[in-house]
């Protein structure tokens, strides 16, 4: 507060003096002879001032009023002015009515240096007033005091506060008429040095709605875009934009460096004002000298007397005034000819040409949103994009031979409504002709700076139409496709070798109405993999299969899109590898479903079949070079000699597989042989084998006599081999004795006898999983399971030469009686002549040479 005192030298009129001095006059008018005189009057005002600001609690009765800084704020209703104390009773604050005899409002709860009084505002709600006002130091914190009349007296009735120390809460108060009914309906309040410490901003405003009851209720809150004090002033403006609603400024002083901002929201019926500010204005928009841009605002003027809204916003040392301009609404909208896309020379098998698709009508009505006496024109660009909702369009513009999916041109527009016509092209082929081609037109205003007019930022500037594409169905609002889908495998079963190629036949059929956007879709264990699908027979049809990510096991064929037509039929081949490490079952089941966007069913139409799963095995059985094929005995070397028969069975093939090995040989000799301490041995000890006893003959393959060993099962691993051998010892039962008792006859000629010992190794293994490859071994089925066979035979063979001595004395006598008979016979006795002895020596040479012979061979 400020006190004015008056001073009189010499001849004066002191009522002339009494009218500028401050209230008692008595006490603040001096007269004087000389200007020496205000030494002692300088003296005297400094003790009353030592006294103001001393420390002293006695004296603090004396505070009430001496440091009130009454005017701090000034708001007036109704031919009524309101000033704000501050410093009042100990910087309390108060509020004073000057023209009610200098009427004080106080708060009973207020603190001691609370600053209440530092921001007014006025409300009014029915016809009944309200007081405002901010304390932005209560509590270090701030708080709002809502005042309503009482009688002859003003009482608080509300108090608002926050919760942030320093923020100054109430340091700025603004009351808002939204609509301009005589209605208070908003209270802003500002908290220029509220701190936002993750964004580095400060500032912040609170917007309150007024009820009917009289009291504020918070609806909304604006954060500061940066720093600068932001909320420091706050001013209702007058409807800048049209829409019948009051709009803000908010002033942000110490922005840039203390240069200043302001920025405008435009007014919102709900919650006061936009949570984003429609422009910022800095001040070094205007002069780069200009400081503290944006502490005062007062925006309730027209200073064109163009029935628009100005706005003079204050800095230090000056003030810019800010000239809006007039306000256009623009709304637009598209039309299209023909009304449907032709599909009549739509086709994927053919070379590819542009097709016109669609002309496009671009509307535009203008309408003022202010009430100015401008001249109505705008200047808009706009763009137009085909089928933007997808990444390849199928419509498109050209513009100098080149083809885009958008197009953009400039335009003035000064009449009331204007329109273009734009033409939209697609190639012959266009796989989708179910789902509409979507156009979308948006506008906006390119040179809104410089121009006398802007575009209402609520105008709509944008506009969408659907095309739909020519349609030929039974019922002619919708198409319902029927389709009909089987599927065969070319083999019965499925046969996994080292490169096995599976073949589907898929038949497809569609017995109802075009079906759009048909698809095949193959679902199938993930020991396949997709390779190529072709379409059988002549018939021309386009399709294409992809994978899909991420699913191993699943493969999709679009089927002659965009449409699969009424009636038609077609069959594929599909062909698939087979991965020979997979593990599969026993049995392979896929499926194949049809799906059309279209159809009568909501769900796809699924076959599903399964097939028996077989392997593709390999076995090789040889005889080893090792083996024992031939066993000689004679009475010199009658000695048992050992009998090895070694078998060698080899996976040749890539997979694993069990099987059974089994052994048969004779129990029964020939030629009294026997065998003795017979065994299998198999290498690495890979399975045990062990006697067992053979019921039925036919289970022999040597039908009798038989003496069987069977094997464990075990897994013949790919490409290895394992080696089973037969051991035993063959002996002749006492051969000696045998040739001493041979047949007189037998003695002179000899004996020789030999037999083959036959051995068989039979290998069984599951051909219900299991396919043996063709080879030269015997191969059957047995008990249910593949066999194969192989025999060895192992020639024995025993010799008994004749009796050397028992020939010999046979000779000798045979010698002497041929001595004695054959001179007799020949009448040795007799005389001879010469022919007679000649015809005696030639029958005496052939007698010698048969004893000769026959001693030689016996």
């Amino acid at each position: 507060m400020y006190w004015f005192f008056s001073f009189q030298v010499r001849n004066v009129a002191l009522n002339n003096l009494q009218k500028l001095a401050s209230e008692p006059k008595e006490k603040n008018v001096f007269q004087i002879e000389n200007y020496g005189g205000l030494q002692g009057l300088l003296e005297n005002l400094q003790k009353q001032i030592f006294t103001i600001e001393g420390f002293n609690v006695s004296r603090a009765d004396k505070l009430t009023n001496e440091m009130s800084q009454s005017g701090f704020s000034a708001v007036s209703h109704k031919d009524t002015l309101i000033l704000g104390s501050v410093g009042s009773n100990s910087w309390r604050g108060a509020l004073n009515e000057p023209q009610k005899r200098d009427k004080k409002i106080l708060d009973p709860n207020i603190q001691e240096d609370s600053y209440m009084g530092y921001s007014l505002s006025v409300g009014e709600r029915n016809g009944k007033p309200l007081y405002f006002t901010g304390a932005p130091r209560f509590n270090h914190m701030g708080q709002v005091i809502v005042f309503q009349p009482d009688d002859d007296d003003w009482k608080p009735v509300q108090r608002i506060t926050e919760d942030q120390v320093g923020s100054y809460f109430g340091a700025e108060l603004c009351s808002v008429d939204i609509d301009s009914d005589g209605n208070t309906d908003f209270l802003l309040v500002g908290a220029p040095q509220f701190y936002l410490a993750e964004e580095k901003k400060e500032g912040m405003i609170y917007v309150y709605s007024l009820s009917d009851e009289m009291k504020l209720k918070k609806v909304f809150q604006v954060r500061a875009p940066s720093m600068g004090r932001f909320g420091t002033t706050i001013s209702s403006l007058s409807d800048l934009n049209g829409d019948g609603l009051r709009d803000v400024a908010v002033g942000a002083p110490l922005e840039e460096d203390n240069t200043g901002a302001v920025y405008i929201y435009l007014g919102h019926g709900g919650v006061g004002i936009r949570n984003i500010s429609s422009q910022r204005i800095t001040g070094a928009d205007f002069s780069p000298r200009l400081r503290f841009f944006g502490q005062a605002i007062h925006g309730d003027i027209d200073l064109g007397d163009d029935q628009l809204p100005d706005i003079v916003v204050g800095s230090k040392g000056s003030a810019v005034v800010l000239r809006s301009k007039s306000v256009l609404n623009v709304k637009t909208s598209l039309s299209f000819y023909p009304n449907v896309i032709s599909i009549q020379k739509i086709n994927c098998l053919e070379e590819n040409e542009i097709l016109p698709m669609v002309t496009v009508r671009a509307c535009f009505e203008m309408a003022e949103a202010t009430n100015s006496t401008a001249e109505k024109r705008i200047n808009i660009s706009v763009m137009l994009n085909a089928d933007s909702t997808r990444s390849k369009y199928r419509g498109f513009f050209i513009k100098n031979k080149e083809k885009s999916r958008n197009t953009t041109h400039t335009y003035e527009l000064t009449g009331r409504e204007t329109c273009f016509n734009y033409s939209i092209y697609m190639n012959k082929c266009v796989k989708d002709t179910l789902s509409p081609v979507h156009i979308n037109l948006n506008f906006s205003q390119p040179d809104a700076e410089n121009a006398s007019a802007i575009l209402n930022v609520d105008s709509y500037t944008r506009a969408v139409v659907k095309v739909l594409f020519e349609k030929r169905c039974a019922k002619k609002e919708i198409c319902i496709a029927d389709l009909k889908v089987d599927f065969n495998l070319t083999n019965g079963e499925v046969l996994v070798t080292e490169n096995t190629v599976l073949s589907l036949l898929i038949t497809l059929d569609n017995i109802g109405d075009d079906s759009y956007n048909t698809s095949l879709t193959m679902h199938y264990p993930p020991g396949l993999s997709f390779s190529i699908m072709e379409l059988t027979g002549t018939k021309k049809l386009t399709y294409i299969c992809t994978g899909l990510e991420d699913v191993p096991d699943k493969t999709v064929c679009g089927i002659s899109l965009p449409v699969y037509r009424s009636k038609s039929s077609a069959t594929f081949n599909a062909t698939f590898r087979v991965a020979r490490d997979f593990e599969w079952n026993e049995t392979l089941s896929m499926s194949v479903s049809a799906q059309s966007e279209n159809s009568n069913s909501s769900e796809p139409i699924f076959v599903t079949k399964a097939s028996p799963v077989k392997y593709a095995v390999k076995l090789a059985i040889a005889v080893n070079d090792a083996t024992v094929t031939h066993l000689d005995f004679t009475t010199e070397k009658h000695e048992p000699k050992r009998m090895a028969i070694i078998h060698d069975i080899n996976n040749t093939g890539f997979k694993d597989f069990p099987i059974n090995v089994s052994l048969f040989f004779p129990s029964k000799l020939e030629h009294n042989f026997e065998l003795k301490n017979y065994k299998v041995v198999v290498e690495q000890n890979k399975t045990r084998c062990s006697f067992i006893s053979i019921l039925k003959p036919e289970d022999c393959p040597l039908k009798e006599n038989c003496i069987a060993m069977k094997c464990d099962s075990f897994t013949l691993k790919n490409y290895s081999g394992v080696q089973f051998t037969l051991e035993g010892v063959v002996g002749f039962r006492n051969l000696q004795h045998h040739a001493s008792n041979m047949p007189f006859l037998k003695q002179y000629t000899g004996n020789i006898g030999e037999f083959n010992f036959t051995s068989f190794i039979k290998v069984d293994y599951d051909d219900g999983k299991y396919v043996m490859a063709s080879n030269k071994y015997q191969k059957n089925k047995q008990n249910g399971n593949g066999t194969v066979k192989k025999s060895v035979n192992v020639l024995v063979e025993f010799l008994v030469p004749p009796n050397r001595l028992l020939i010999i004395s046979t000779v000798v006598v045979l010698g002497i009686m041929l001595l004695v008979i054959i001179p007799w016979k020949t009448g040795f006795f007799k005389r001879k002549t010469i022919q007679h002895y000649q015809e005696q020596e030639d029958e005496l040479s052939t007698v010698v040479q048969l004893v000769a012979f026959k001693r030689f061979h016996f």
